[in-house]
């Protein structure tokens, strides 16, 4: 679970029914935003953080299982629309974005250290000969405390129960030292290279949201694949959208490169019928998977065929 300040609410307890999740994402682009919108439901939560309009990071989580990027909406998505929930965003100052982006996908010098088996002082000379930025959490089953970093030093503090960030550290030290505390230590880059990313920019969410909508009413009705039903294909109209969808997955983890990967994969098997029949599918997507790995093997290639199985699997059970 992550414990983002909730400092300075833009909107608070938004049932999902009543919005369209890819509507609001934009929305907070379009106009600058800088903080984060938080998706809750019983044993879940995504984040997506922003700053200057751009989405730098979403991660998503349950007990045992967390996603990020891509696949972390992805998964934000089937969430809303198999369990309903609500939303909530806050603003933030840029600074506190980007120790919010440390937080929740950060290096972690330490995590779920026992405060007193760990050197304090030494942790925080260290962020300051550094000149780190990022944040230091405390926290027990019962409370949680914060400290942001910029450049090495202090920007502000904040705990459970705090109705705004606060400029002296007393609550840190007070959950630092209580008994079985633990501490967290995250850091990231400078905002001005977490602005080099934006996720929104790198692939459509609204044909993600389609897709996840389609699978929803898939499960709903115990459908299954048209080939291992009744053998009706689908029109060309949705196989052309299908592929569209597939060449800017492609695009999106490996530009250029993934959408040739995709295009010359799908010609060498004969074209998108291929799609219809899961031994071919199988066969296709393995061979992207290597393709990728070849032009990039630090990339998210696993990911990519994951959410390019949903793209499928979405589309032609609908």
């Amino acid at each position: 679970m992550h414990f983002l300040p909730k400092a300075n609410p833009l909107y608070e307890k938004i049932s999902v029914t009543k919005i369209v999740i890819p509507d609001v994402l934009e929305k907070l682009s379009k106009g600058g935003f800088t903080g984060y919108l938080n998706y809750s439901v019983s044993g879940f939560e995504a984040y997506c953080i922003f700053s200057s309009g751009k989405l730098l990071c979403a991660v998503s989580s349950e007990p045992g299982r967390e996603k990020t990027g891509f696949e972390a909406i992805v998964y934000l998505f089937d969430k809303v629309f198999s369990a309903g929930g609500e939303i909530n965003v806050y603003r933030m100052t840029s600074d506190l974005a980007m120790c919010a982006h440390a937080l929740v996908v950060g290096v972690r010098l330490f995590k779920g250290d026992d405060v007193r088996q760990v050197d304090i002082k030494g942790i925080l000379a260290r962020l300051k000969a550094q000149e780190l930025n990022g944040v230091v959490h405390f926290y027990t089953p019962e409370r949680y405390a914060m400290m942001f970093y910029k450049n090495g030093l202090p920007i502000g503090f904040y705990h459970d129960g705090a109705l705004s960030i606060e400029s002296l550290p007393d609550e840190s030290r007070k959950v630092a030292a209580l008994p079985g505390a633990k501490i967290d230590v995250c850091t990231t880059k400078p905002m001005e290279e977490l602005l080099n990313y934006d996720l929104l920019q790198m692939v459509n969410i609204h044909k993600l949201w389609e897709a996840a909508q389609l699978r929803s009413t898939s499960l709903r009705r115990k459908e299954r694949l048209p080939m291992e039903a009744d053998g009706v294909a689908p029109d060309d109209g949705k196989l052309a959208e299908l592929v569209d969808d597939l060449l800017e997955l492609g695009s999106a983890y490996l530009s250029k490169a993934g959408r040739e990967i995709v295009e010359r994969r799908l010609k060498d098997g004969g074209g998108s019928s291929l799609l219809l029949d899961s031994g071919k599918m199988a066969n296709f997507l393995s061979q992207v998977a290597s393709d990728a790995r070849e032009v990039d093997s630090h990339a998210r290639i696993d990911e990519m065929i994951e959410l390019m199985k949903s793209e499928i699997t979405g589309r032609l059970a609908s």
